[in-house]
């Protein structure tokens, strides 16, 4: 009885100990490819990020920008340079209108060349949005609602996006932040399927109205304690994206929402899609239109 259990010590012992041996992880060294990234409305001044990725065992400082980099846009047969500013490279004088292609070329420190293109959507307006607060109630939370009423054009499949911005002001002074705490029930946004990563912006196609009149209902929470405020005003926009911004932004969300998941052991690996070629990230250029609602407290 006392060899048997000597015996089960041991082997306990070594069991342990043998969970403790170190394991060295040979990492390759893959060649690093530029990251470029515009995502915003046609008629604003283009600004675009332009950066190189970095092995996992670079522990230089992040400097952000890769100042370096030569860039230019294309449009209408014209060549634009973009200007490093110390934070983005901005295209002066560029006018593209809607139904325009724009181009960008990035030449890294090492000559490789960078390219993408964007069509920029043609604007679509909304006939109203309109919000009526603490319209639905969910596990004791009051969700605002809002209801997006469009005339959508027939023909190919188009993009949307819509996002809130609210900005609160208090003792003079204002913070203002988006809101991603969306919910929709309607069976467009259920067949986007995105409602489970919790999107910052909610993000649909046409596919199920194309060139039809629809109108949306979503909820989102806002919170606020009305006897600290004396305004708030929120800001909703509905944006036409390409179809590169859709696939994008949608793909970001669910690795967003999947990114804590690794301390778990739950995480599964996504591919955030873009169209940069040659290289990582997204060049997109969309219009829209905003609607202001204004809930004074004073």
């Amino acid at each position: 009885m006392q060899k048997t259990v000597l015996f089960f010590l041991s082997a306990f012992v070594l069991l342990f100990t043998a969970c403790e041996t170190p394991v060295d992880m040979d990492i390759p060294r893959a060649e690093t490819i530029t990251v470029a990234f515009a995502s915003q409305s046609y008629n604003d001044t283009l600004q675009v990020y332009i950066a190189r990725t970095r092995h996992i065992y670079d522990t230089t400082r992040y400097r952000g920008c890769d100042s370096t980099a030569e860039a230019f846009v294309i449009h209408n047969g014209t060549q634009v340079p973009l200007r490093y500013n110390g934070n983005r490279f901005v295209a002066e004088g560029l006018s593209a209108q809607p139904g325009d292609t724009v181009a960008l070329q990035v030449i890294g420190a090492e000559g490789g060349h960078t390219i993408a293109q964007t069509l920029i959507p043609e604007s679509t307006i909304a006939h109203s949005i309109e919000i009526t607060p603490s319209a639905l109630l969910i596990e004791d939370v009051y969700y605002s609602k809002v209801q997006l009423s469009f005339d959508d054009p027939s023909g190919e499949t188009n993009y949307y996006e819509f996002s809130l911005t609210v900005t609160q002001i208090k003792d003079d002074s204002a913070s203002s932040f988006g809101y991603h705490y969306f919910r929709s029930f309607d069976p467009i946004m259920v067949n986007e399927d995105i409602m489970q990563y919790e999107p910052i912006t909610m993000l649909f196609s046409d596919a199920m109205f194309n060139g039809s009149q629809v109108s949306i209902p979503m909820y989102y929470s806002l919170f606020f304690i009305t006897e600290t405020l004396q305004k708030v005003i929120v800001v909703s926009e509905l944006r036409s994206v390409t179809r590169e911004h859709y696939n994008y932004f949608k793909s970001l969300y669910k690795f967003m929402y999947n990114e804590s998941g690794i301390w778990s052991g739950m995480t599964l690996p996504f591919s955030v899609n873009g169209n940069i070629e040659n290289g990582a990230g997204l060049f997109s250029l969309f219009t829209s239109t905003r609607d202001t609602v204004v809930y004074d407290f004073r």
